[in-house]
């Protein structure tokens, strides 16, 4: 059933709820997942973990049960591989969808798994908690000017041709994110500066000599930028997960593009106030840069 289904992901689209009809339901780890023909539900990325997935609840009926986590999920000849079980390579005709991770059915156990008829095919309601949304959204958002601050701040460290930004710099950002996690307001970002980016041109030392003055540079910069709205578009080719997503917005009238597959705001003017801070990583290859959110 699972490989004849028609399944689609909205949450590129910014719908935050819709009406699906469950496909399958299943226990998994100490709690259950969920599979439906359509979800608003932002997953997990099983490659690469940054943007914290969302959380909401769906409801059958009169009924309504949390979704504490979304997973990626694959169907693959019909079988559903979940998260880090997902194979590492994919055939065209595998599908990524989202998986909706419930602690509980909530006294439902009995009638859902036992008598799966009784599920199978019926419409629920998925909505997503919109207030969680918002919060990430905004920080990942901030995360990709962030970025480019970082990048036009780093230019002048770079002895060697390396690929280059939007708007022209050199792509610090691309060449060292070691880790990124991206919560509600606030993301944590490592750099990894290792015996690669020294071969690549970047001067590791000058740099993190001037780290304090660096810091400062992309605060003000960023306030520059950001000092009036920016529209923000997520631009996507289809509903598929694992197709290709652009972040486009607009740093000084130059239209800038990073590719993501996460949420974001529709413009800059949803910030009330920022603020981002380099401190030290756990040995001197790294450094972790905060970016601090704060909503209108």
């Amino acid at each position: 059933m699972l490989s004849n289904s028609v399944i689609e992901s909205s949450f590129m689209t910014g719908e935050l709820s819709l009406d699906a009809a469950v496909i399958d339901i299943f226990k998994y780890n100490d709690g259950y997942i969920i599979i439906t023909e359509n979800s608003p539900f932002y997953p997990k990325n099983y490659k690469w973990e940054d943007q914290k997935s969302d959380v909401g609840v769906i409801a059958f009926g009169t009924h309504i049960l949390n979704i504490v986590k979304t997973y990626t999920a694959a169907i693959i000849d019909g079988q559903v591989y979940i998260d880090q079980n997902i194979p590492n390579k994919l055939n065209s005709e595998d599908k990524l969808i989202p998986a909706h991770y419930l602690e509980s059915l909530n006294g439902l156990e009995e009638n859902f798994i036992i008598d799966r008829k009784i599920i199978i095919s019926k419409k629920v309601k998925l909505s997503v908690d919109a207030e969680a949304r918002h919060k990430i959204s905004a920080v990942h958002s901030m995360v990709h000017f962030m970025s480019l601050a970082l990048n036009k701040a780093a230019n002048k460290y770079w002895n060697k041709n390396y690929d280059t930004d939007s708007l022209g710099n050199f792509n610090l950002d691309k060449a060292s994110i070691f880790k990124s996690s991206i919560s509600e307001l606030q993301s944590v970002d490592i750099y990894r500066f290792g015996k690669s980016i020294k071969k690549k041109g970047f001067d590791k030392a000058a740099f993190l000599q001037d780290i304090d003055s660096v810091n400062e540079e992309i605060n003000l910069t960023l306030k520059n930028w950001l000092s009036i709205g920016n529209e923000i578009q997520v631009e996507y080719i289809s509903k598929n997960i694992g197709d290709l997503r652009l972040w486009k917005s607009f740093v000084e009238n130059y239209p800038v593009v990073i590719p993501c597959g996460g949420t974001h705001i529709k413009n800059t003017e949803e910030i009330k106030d920022f603020k981002v801070e380099i401190n030290p990583g756990e040995s001197d290859e790294y450094i972790e840069i905060i970016t601090h959110c704060k909503l209108r």
